[in-house]
């Protein structure tokens, strides 16, 4: 995006602190490892931001199209018992792995971009080190060295895949540059991040006690405890042919102990499935005895049991289990003075449950995108546009970045919560969408998938439908209300009695008839019984 705003006269530098050189996305001795690597779900807004870079052809190659999901409901074991509903997008999700996206993208600008001055420095760190006194002053960072380990290496040499992936900085060794625009973009590291909650701490701290009172509120990063957590193990499975290879298949064990989600990594039926449990769950430590999952996959998915043989069964069960992320988002701002910014998740972080993490990230560098269209439209030179833009990014961006965050954790919270956030909304949107489409919005996936609209609009469209809803839910309880006391006046006076007493006689035979319906009910199971 910035080669394609700036030309070719502009030095962009590209820092990634792993060292390894992402693979190309068609080398399949690498990607015929489906278990080993994290996948994406692509939808309108990912595909949206890809279009308008030049990117989508080539994701479309390497990508996988999700035509719906098939669930197995807790105790539905049969292949048969599993439920199809097609989506019901305009856009349908693509699947692929995060890896192979950031090969993808390497490899585009490999190609397309070699006449442009853009360094690629895979290895190195960035800490800000000063985010200069004013708008127009440059950035000064600190770029460091860096080393990988492998978590739990096998000794193969293999290219390590970003979840299991650990990067060791020389801080010692270290060289200091300036830049017009630094974009933090480095996930839950949060380097940039961290650095803009740090400096501005520092700055409120210097101000006057009475002036603090008038100051603008400090950057900072909120991040939620987990109180929902998930931990989560992936096991590669190759469906038969005569089930469908684009589907996302789900299925729950009794009790909700482990739920299975797996998605196509490819066209030819491979999946990568992940068991998502409980911190503390007896299959979520790693040297599991192989025939415990075993007869766990046996009890409670047999369907998919016969699709993993006991090698992989065996390598699921000795490794350990890897983290879900946390919400945390930054805020009330997204940018340090006119030269710094943050966008994806060192923004907005979210679990990936509901496709929103990197969708939303690549929607941010659209909206980046405009701003600097704008600002560079307005003004003679591109350098003195960046200030303005980066104003203007985080005006647009910084509301939908803490809505996205509290709408996401709204649907993930535990117990009772997570009925009244989540389940009892969805409820009421589908029943007021469809009495009045024209007023109610549709539910929350609903509103999702529409392309007109941000996350924070979404939030305060369904805040006021909750609104409305409840008003209606009340109109309409008080209308039965004055219903009911009116027929029993109206009855009090044909028949010349007291209304208690026409109450009474309305109540009574009610209650007889349960009390006698319970009696026949615990005497017929005795007879069974017996």
């Amino acid at each position: 995006m910035l080669a394609q705003k700036f030309g070719p006269e502009h030095r962009i530098a590209l820092c990634e602190s792993r060292p390894s050189i992402p693979p190309h996305p068609s080398d399949d001795t690498v990607w015929c490892d489906v278990a080993r690597f994290y996948l994406l779900g692509i939808g309108h807004r990912g595909q949206k931001a890809l279009q308008e870079f030049g990117v989508y052809d080539d994701f479309e190659k390497y990508s996988v199209a999700v035509t719906g999901r098939r669930d197995w409901q807790p105790g539905k074991t049969k292949v048969e018992e599993g439920t199809t509903t097609p989506a019901k997008k305009d856009v349908l999700s693509r699947i692929l792995p995060r890896d192979k996206l950031v090969g993808l993208l390497h490899n585009h600008l490999v190609e397309n971009y070699s006449n442009h001055s853009i360094d690629l420095l895979y290895g190195y760190k960035v800490d800000p080190i000063s985010f200069g006194d004013n708008e127009n002053d440059p950035v000064t960072v600190r770029i460091s060295r860096c080393d990988e380990t492998k978590v739990g290496d096998d000794g193969l040499g293999r290219y390590v895949a970003s979840q299991d992936s650990e990067q060791t900085c020389d801080v010692e060794t270290t060289q200091i540059a300036t830049t017009q625009l630094l974009i933090g973009a480095d996930g839950s590291a949060r380097t940039v991040a961290n650095a803009m909650e740090e400096a501005d701490v520092e700055r409120i701290s210097k101000l006057n006690p009475l002036l603090r009172l008038f100051a603008e509120r400090p950057f900072k990063v909120t991040r939620y405890e987990d109180d929902n957590p998930r931990i989560y193990k992936s096991v590669p499975i190759c469906v038969p042919a005569d089930w469908p290879r684009d589907l996302n298949y789900s299925a729950r064990s009794r009790g909700n102990r482990i739920t299975l989600e797996a998605l196509p990594s490819d066209d030819k039926g491979n999946l990568c499935a992940l068991l998502l449990m409980k911190p503390g769950d007896e299959l979520a430590e790693p040297n599991v005895d192989p025939a415990q999952l075993r007869t766990f996959f046996d009890e409670e998915f047999p369907q998919f049991s016969n699709l993993v043989n006991d090698d992989v069964i065996e390598q699921v069960a000795l490794k350990p289990s890897s983290k879900l992320p946390s919400f945390r988002y930054a805020g009330p701002r997204l940018n340090m003075g006119g030269r710094t910014l943050v966008l994806g998740d060192a923004a907005h972080t979210v679990k990936p449950y509901y496709g929103l993490g990197a969708n939303s990230a690549m929607e941010d560098v659209c909206v980046l995108s405009d701003a600097l269209d704008e600002c560079q439209a307005a003004s003679d030179q591109s350098d003195s546009a960046i200030p303005r833009a980066v104003k203007l990014f985080s005006k647009r961006r910084s509301g939908d970045s803490e809505a996205l965050v509290t709408i996401s954790r709204n649907m993930d919270r535990p117990g009772r919560m997570f009925f009244f956030t989540f389940l009892l909304p969805i409820i009421l949107d589908g029943i007021f969408h469809k009495i009045a489409p024209h007023i109610f919005g549709p539910n929350i996936f609903g509103m999702f998938q529409r392309k007109d609209i941000g996350f924070k609009q979404i939030q305060r469209k369904k805040r006021l439908d909750r609104v409305v809803q409840l008003m209606c839910i009340g109109t309409m309880l008080a209308g039965a209300s004055w219903g009911v006391k009116s027929i029993i006046a109206l009855l009090a006076r044909a028949t010349g009695k007291s209304q208690g007493l026409v109450v009474a006689s309305l109540i009574v035979p009610f209650a007889l008839a349960t009390s006698l319906r319970k009696a026949l009910t615990s005497k017929h199971q005795k007879a069974v019984e017996a």
